[in-house]
């Protein structure tokens, strides 16, 4: 079974793989489903600035369909794994980090403890709901940082992988990943 440096060059290579057209069309089922099973709680919700050039599913929808929540979205702060939530307005300025993910230019953030559900980006995940990210560890930070009652939902072009054979104790497990094809509780 791959470790997850391994799933995280295979998933890099499937992302590249599809047309924008397909991670739209992606992103969309997954939304469907969210809002099918009512997933999101009311309350503060974390989103992400997708990143094209990483190949990650679009957002622009969930930001228009859930416009009547408190959103915010992440923000490296430093090398050393650090990242904030930032409150989000949709005319508000953003800027490529060093790894070219958009971010906002402001340091408005909003504590970890008050938000209520966050939506994790991923490259991979397995059954168990642990997931592969880009390898910084940045969100797995980030979650242990979150109320006990934060609800993690993944969201992920792919299905499930069997088993992440090299899982640490700082891994954030999900509660949920959604698919375009199915909702995995876990």
């Amino acid at each position: 079974m791959p470790n997850k440096a391994a799933f995280r060059e295979i998933y890099r290579a499937k992302r590249k793989s599809l047309s924008l057209k397909d991670l739209e069309l992606a992103s969309n089922d997954i939304l469907k489903h969210v809002l099918a099973q009512n997933l999101v709680a009311e309350g503060p919700l974390m989103l992400f600035l997708d990143s094209p050039a990483h190949g990650e599913l679009p957002m622009q929808n969930w930001f228009e369909c859930f416009a009547n929540h408190q959103i915010c979205v992440p923000k490296v702060i430093d090398d050393k794994g650090r990242m904030e939530a930032v409150a989000w307005k949709m005319d508000m300025p953003v800027k490529a980090n060093k790894w070219g993910i958009l971010e906002p230019e402001t340091n408005v953030f909003v504590s970890p403890k008050n938000i209520i559900t966050i939506i994790v980006p991923l490259l991979c995940f397995d059954q168990r709901g642990h997931r592969v990210g880009y390898g910084k560890g940045y969100y797995d930070r980030f979650l242990a940082r979150c109320s006990n009652s934060i609800k993690t939902i993944g969201i992920s072009a792919f299905d499930a992988v069997e088993n992440i054979e090299d899982i640490t104790a700082q891994d954030q497990i999900l509660d949920v990943v959604v698919t375009p094809k199915k909702v995995y509780l876990l």
